[in-house]
């Protein structure tokens, strides 16, 4: 079969999209500010899901579809549609869906609150008494939902009743190529598919890592678009009672991804902060410390902490997911007696893995936090030795300043009160008979003065510094 055959020729029965469009409310470690930016986010997924969509009498959804008042949006679980201006042909009593029909497609939408997640189910459909359709139906039954922004991750289901009297089994790739074709409007090469079996039917899976800006990360997240084809109506009866769980298990599906993505970069950057931390370490005795630098250690030794304690955080996160993706798994295989599709259970021995990794990461980068008390309190009390010898110098200059200036002054005064006496005492032997002293007389006393002054000035600052440095000790 070609793809012209394929196009052409293949018609399936009661053709289905299944969406579920993740967003989470509030992240781990999350300011709460962000919390309205992340519904803004999820309202405008919203309106752009709902602008071709119309009620049974041809009203515009985008005109009442919306979501209750931020404060109200404060139980754990449950709608987040605001039901009040919603035509009464869209809503049923006691449930939160709404029903849309625009011509031949019927279309049930959701929007609830899942603890701190955003949940957009939405299911379109045409029914089986419009006959079979051509493929290229799942375009219209896509619409403006392939190009949703992405954040913590999607998966959509194209399901359809394809017996197999009108496929063999290398066609599958192919019809499953077409479909997907249709949905994302651009050729999806078969060799890129995951080809599994569940329900004794093909279920084909195409899996897209998507890159994205988390806080201060880039993370991936996961555009899961599968293609269920059954092989009668039989098998889409049972399937239609696994959607329910598989909502559950989808959820920590895309959890277990995105926050083993974020876990990857933060394990990445921790171990560049435990080496660097590691090396100072080993290097500490050649490192020139200082009041400064030493500063600088509580604030790293926080953040290092923080993020260690949101590394702890994740691994507990991927735990609780996990932990409920094998339940769902449990529930589903028990109602359909059958095993997922491997491509599930595979994930389920990574998710394993993911866990125990973290774990070892965690107890490999542990110690830092004491390497960094070790290296504080090494270099603390290398700043503080180094301080008392400063504040030793610095007390001996302050005793030598302090001798000085009680010589000087010393001097200065004992030169103030001794150079009358020694002036006149030296004036009365050399100017005998003389009503004034001579010039050689005033000079000679002068420098008497200086002489006495100096010596009693040295004395006295001795004994000054003697004082003040017997106080210092």
């Amino acid at each position: 079969m070609n793809p012209t055959q394929t196009t052409t020729t293949v018609k399936v029965l009661s053709p289905t999209l299944h969406l579920y469009h993740y967003v989470l409310r509030n992240a781990i470690n999350e300011r709460p500010e962000t919390q309205e930016n992340r519904r803004n986010f999820f309202s405008e997924n919203l309106q752009k899901l709902t602008t071709h969509l119309t009620s049974i009498t041809n009203k515009r959804a985008s005109d009442f579809v919306k979501l209750v008042p931020i404060e109200q949006d404060l139980a754990h679980s449950g709608t987040v549609l605001d039901l009040t201006n919603v035509p009464s042909e869209c809503i049923k009593p006691n449930d939160d869906r709404l029903y849309l029909d625009t011509g031949i497609i019927r279309s049930r939408l959701a929007a609830r609150r899942l603890n701190d997640t955003y949940l957009l189910r939405f299911t379109s459909y045409v029914p089986s008494i419009h006959q079979e359709q051509p493929l290229p139906i799942f375009a219209n039954l896509g619409e403006n939902i392939a190009s949703l922004p992405l954040e913590l991750g999607q998966t959509v289901i194209l399901a359809a009743i394809l017996p197999t009297s009108q496929h063999s089994p290398p066609d599958i790739p192919l019809i499953t190529a077409e479909c997907l074709k249709n949905y994302y409007g651009t050729p999806i090469a078969p060799d890129k598919l995951i080809v599994n079996e569940f329900l004794g039917s093909p279920f084909c899976i195409y899996a897209q890592p998507v890159t994205l800006k988390f806080d201060k990360y880039t993370v991936e997240t996961i555009h899961l678009t599968c293609v269920f084809l059954y092989k009668d109506q039989a098998v889409e009866q049972q399937a239609d009672k696994v959607y329910p769980i598989l909502q559950d298990m989808l959820l920590s599906y895309h959890k277990i991804h995105f926050f083993h993505s974020q876990s990857t970069i933060l394990k990445k950057i921790l171990a560049e902060q435990y080496e660097a931390i590691e090396r100072l370490s080993e290097e500490y005795p050649q490192q020139q410390w200082n009041s400064q630098s030493y500063k600088e250690l509580p604030r790293q030794s926080l953040e290092y902490y923080k993020k260690l304690s949101f590394l702890e955080d994740q691994a507990k996160t991927i735990e609780v997911n996990l932990k409920n993706y094998q339940e769902c798994i449990r529930q589903i295989e028990e109602k359909t007696g059958q095993n997922l599709p491997e491509y599930f259970t595979k994930f389920e021995e990574e998710s394993n893995f993911y866990l125990e990794q973290i774990k070892i990461n965690i107890a490999f980068l542990s110690p830092g936090i004491q390497l960094y008390d070790k290296l504080m309190l090494s270099i603390q009390t290398q700043v503080s030795i180094d301080e008392a010898a400063y504040q030793n110098q610095r007390s001996e200059q302050q005793a030598q300043l302090g001798q000085i200036l009680a010589g000087v002054g010393a001097a200065i005064g004992v030169g103030q009160i001794i150079n009358p006496p020694i002036t006149a005492t030296i004036s009365q032997y050399l100017d005998k008979g003389k009503n004034q002293p001579s010039l050689s007389s005033s000079w000679l006393g002068a420098g008497l003065t200086i002489i006495l002054s100096i010596l009693t000035g040295y004395y006295i600052s001795l004994i000054v510094y003697r004082w003040f440095i017997k106080s210092k000790v």
